[in-house]
């Protein structure tokens, strides 16, 4: 990711110099902040995507692998009760769930799990509940395989489980990043860019950088497997959104500081500029796309670096899906929480999932009248809620 106006390499140069340097350790989460303050949820090992699940009570929670042993994990925090999250998969040993005999979703020479050791998860989506009261759950993750993985969550609150029901391999030359569901089967990704690893995707990094196209936006459906999305080619293309009619596709361009929107039936493209580096989207209950960009992409790379208690600056933006007029709703100079690459809003509570560490955000929205960028506490501020 570069900052607006430097150049990758010196931005990488300036975070092996701050590499000698160590972080303060952060103080206790705040779980209940006051409305306008930002408050944090502990228990988390590098949360980077989350999603409500407002009919099983839930935040699932996308745990990412950032090396070393062992592989990442997918956790649910209660949206009702206080308390710790509670990893669902790969299931504790003493709750493993049966293997379910229903037939297996996706391809169909995805036959077994990943092993979790390479279990490496990146963006979440979960989808409506079916009839049954299943809800379909899709995971972009690396590692073992490049693919999405596909869970049924079943249950709720406690009682909650989730069960592997295949996956769709991912093309060669496909680094995935998030993932919604379309509307009429199947599901849009997008194509961060041809790969994360070694020289070649530092090379792509750069490119993105600098601007220029490293993927777009791949559709997948039942029976004619997976094709390019025509005119979603950009920068690191990062978080996606389909309307409710799955008739237009929004995507973050992290290398741009842009979010794209395209209407698939007619080719045409739009932008909005929001500045940063934008990462993952979400619908908010009024139906507008909430937008979190990262603010400062040399502060991110000393995360990236030191993988310590990461303080790297974020806000978050508010885009109307038809005359995208975007709005800051709140920045934060990353006190409480640092790294921010995702959002779910749900039952009043705004979470956000960080990349690194071990712990989300929570937020309330200041009350009607109170002033714009008034100070929220821990270094954020807010505008105040929208009539």
């Amino acid at each position: 990711m570069r900052a607006d106006g430097a150049r990758p390499g010196l931005l990488l140069a300036l975070a092996l110099a701050l590499a000698a340097c160590s972080g303060a350790p952060r103080g206790d989460c705040r779980p209940d902040p006051p409305p306008g303050e930002m408050g944090s949820l502990c228990g988390f090992r590098n949360p980077e995507d989350v999603e409500a699940v407002p009919s099983a009570g839930l935040l699932l929670v996308s745990q990412m692998h950032h090396g070393g042993a062992g592989g990442g994990s997918l956790a649910a925090l209660s949206l009702e009760e206080s308390g710790p999250p509670r990893r669902l998969w790969p299931a504790e040993p003493s709750s493993a769930p049966r293997p379910t005999l229903r037939a297996p979703l996706g391809d169909p020479t995805c036959q077994v799990p990943p092993p979790a050791a390479g279990f490496w998860p990146h963006g979440l989506a979960a989808s409506a509940p079916r009839a049954d009261g299943a809800v379909p759950v899709g995971v972009v993750v690396h590692g073992a395989r490049e693919a999405i993985e596909l869970f049924d969550l079943v249950g709720a609150g406690a009682a909650a489980r989730l069960l592997w029901r295949g996956c769709l391999p991912l093309p060669e030359g496909v680094a995935g990043n998030d993932l919604v569901f379309a509307p009429e089967g199947g599901v849009v990704a997008s194509n961060y860019q041809p790969t994360l690893e070694g020289l070649r995707g530092a090379f792509h990094m750069v490119r993105g950088g600098l601007g220029l196209a490293t993927g777009d936006v791949l559709r997948w459906r039942p029976g004619s497997g997976w094709e390019h999305l025509a005119g979603t080619a950009g920068p690191n293309p990062n978080g996606v959104l389909l309307s409710p009619d799955g008739g237009t596709v929004y995507f973050a361009q992290t290398g741009a500081g842009t979010v794209g929107v395209v209407e698939l039936a007619s080719g045409r493209r739009r932008e909005v500029a929001i500045g940063g580096h934008p990462d993952n989207l979400a619908w908010s209950p009024s139906g507008r796309v909430l937008a979190v960009t990262h603010s400062s992409g040399a502060a991110f790379l000393r995360c990236a670096v030191l993988r310590g208690p990461c303080r790297s600056a974020w806000s978050l933006f508010e885009i109307d899906p038809e005359s995208l007029a975007a709005r800051e709703l709140l920045h934060s100079d990353g006190q409480e929480v640092g790294g921010v690459a995702s959002v779910a809003e749900a039952r009043g509570r705004t979470y956000f999932g960080a990349v690194f560490g071990d712990r989300i955000g929570v937020w309330r929205r200041a009350r009607e009248g109170a002033a714009a960028n008034s100070s929220t506490g821990t270094g954020a501020r807010s505008s105040p809620e929208a009539p």
